[in-house]
């Protein structure tokens, strides 16, 4: 069978359980499965769930799960979780046509008469019921509840479909040995093919575009706590976390503030409580709020984390830091410490008013190979990853910033030949500066399709167009591919950067480093290396 296992959330039952019996089976062919067709007779795509290439026939298979029943010419289909679907185009109608756009695209593809002797067919299989006998099909073309439970019944059922198609087709014979292999050749990158990055990305996005288990935990400890401080590194889903503790104390008519230090993330924030209610407030524009706030909510916090900051906070909530209700979202690694102004005696301070510790670990953005060469080059604890594998963290090494250009933009061509759209791809400059990056010398940024991250427009990011940003302007945000540049050697700040940089993708990333920061590289693995092997085998176990 190609391919040898499907996944467990294939979401049919019934499909997984034919893929195991077509695998028990002791009959010489091959077995492949879903292929989309790109052309039909009827419509856009016909989806083929199994096609078995035997040594006499090629069969076309139709599975159909759960409840099958005909009435009145209208077939309905219905799941274990009780969804309905109706359609006049019964299974028989949808394996026939499939076939036909089938045999009709190999005939485009192969040598001129090469299928002319090859019979091709079809056969319905439902695991869960059996279909009362109808003139509108050939029993030979059923396989029921019956026949696919019994022992032999399946390896039976599909050599009396054989017989049935091959005795159909005049001058048929045994299918060549070649023709097999050229059948397979054609058909296999159809069955068999890696989804492309565009695809792997949004299958990943699935995942991490809902609340994890621990995120509802630490909710509920935060609604049931007046004061909380809620610690993790990049990617556990502290800024998700934020905007959701704003929508719930909003919605019981709470009058709530949500402040960062960075007016980029205020203006996203401000775009994604659009409408709620929810005071949006960039920390350098507090001395213009007045009033007090029923509840306070500070993101990236230790951003703020000195006391005149703590003071002007203190300022705007009902009851004070000291008696007033609150939550503060913190990354504790050092690294995240991108201001000068971070004090540890602020924060023993936060903790002196009863403040609820609570810990945010499992990574929901960055996918294994992310989150491993984040902390194996920063040593930062940046929560155990619950994404789905995706692609190898690529480091490039760049002469001069000529070839880092060249090389940034291979790469871009190779992201764009993967469907993958420019507005998921971020240009991350560690310099920081857009007049002496590297990204400047791109084809994208001469026709003027290269979007400067600020905050007049933070609150649609990623929107329509490749990025480019610096770490500052970028906290708290993050996109697909992030395409880390300006490296300058890793050498002062920029190291402490790189933790902000690296964390910020989703899907992939790639990194550009210059001959100063390859070795600065090479050095940071070997020093915390071991430590993140550690780590993530434990979180394997």
């Amino acid at each position: 069978m190609i391919p040898r296992e499907l996944p467990s959330d294939l979401g049919t039952t019934a499909e997984l359980r034919v893929h195991a019996a077509l695998a028990a089976l002791d009959v010489p062919g091959v077995g492949l499965h879903s292929l989309l067709l790109p052309e039909h007779d009827y419509k856009l795509t016909a989806e083929i769930d199994f096609l078995l290439i035997l040594e006499a026939v090629v069969l076309v298979v139709e599975v159909k799960g759960a409840r099958v029943a005909r009435r009145y010419g209208v077939w309905t289909y219905s799941d274990r979780g009780g969804h309905y679907r109706e359609s006049r185009e019964g299974p028989f109608g949808q394996a026939s046509s499939a076939m036909y756009a089938l045999r009709g695209r190999l005939e485009d593809r192969l040598p001129p008469h090469l299928l002319a002797d090859v019979p091709f067919g079809f056969v319905v299989i439902t695991p869960d019921v059996d279909l009362p006998v109808s003139a509108e099909w050939a029993d030979e073309t059923y396989i029921g509840r019956g026949p696919f439970s019994r022992v032999n019944g399946l390896r039976d059922a599909l050599r009396r479909a054989a017989r049935y198609w091959t005795g159909k087709h005049h001058g048929a014979a045994p299918i060549r040995k070649d023709v097999r292999e050229q059948l397979l050749s054609v058909l296999r990158p159809d069955f068999d093919r890696s989804p492309g990055l565009a695809v792997r990305a949004s299958l990943l996005d699935a995942s991490f575009d809902r609340l994890t288990a621990e995120q509802f935990a630490r909710l509920d400890l935060i609604i049931d706590n007046p004061r909380v401080l809620c610690a993790g590194g990049a990617g556990t889903g502290k800024t998700f976390l934020a905007a959701e503790v704003t929508r719930r104390y909003r919605r019981v008519g709470e009058d709530v503030m949500i402040i960062c230090r960075s007016p980029v993330l205020a203006a996203y924030l401000h775009g994604r409580l659009a409408g709620s209610g929810v005071q949006v407030v960039c920390y350098d524009d507090l001395p213009g709020f007045r009033g007090k706030v029923d509840y306070l909510v500070v993101d990236e916090a230790q951003d703020l984390m000195s006391f005149e900051q703590l003071d002007a906070l203190d300022r705007v909530v009902d009851g004070g830091l000291e008696h007033g209700r609150w939550v503060m979202f913190l990354d504790p690694n050092g690294q995240a410490h991108v201001y000068d102004e971070y004090d540890d005696d602020a924060l023993a301070m936060l903790r002196g008013t009863g403040a609820v510790l609570a810990t945010l670990r499992h990574n929901c953005r960055n996918t294994p190979q992310i989150a491993f060469q984040t902390r194996a080059l920063t040593g930062a604890d940046i929560g155990v990853s619950v994404a789905g594998s995706g692609p190898e963290v690529e480091f490039c090494r760049c002469a001069d910033p000529a070839e880092e250009t060249a090389l940034l933009e291979k790469h871009l061509r190779l992201l764009y030949e993967q469907e993958v759209p420019g507005q998921d791809i971020t240009l991350l400059s560690l310099r920081g500066d857009w007049e002496t990056s590297s990204a400047r010398g791109l084809r994208d940024a001469r026709r003027g399709r290269i979007r400067v991250l600020d905050a007049d427009w933070a609150a649609g990011w990623p929107g329509n167009d490749l990025t480019w940003a610096s770490v500052k302007d970028i906290k708290g945000l993050e996109n697909r591919f992030i395409c880390v540049i300006d490296a300058d050697g890793l050498t002062g700040e920029h190291l402490d950067d790189l933790y902000v940089a690296l964390s910020r993708a989703r899907a992939g990333l790639w990194v550009a480093v210059d001959q100063a920061a390859s070795g600065r590289v090479r050095d940071l693995f070997a020093e915390h290396s071991l430590a993140a092997v550690e780590a993530f085998g434990k979180a394997a176990r």
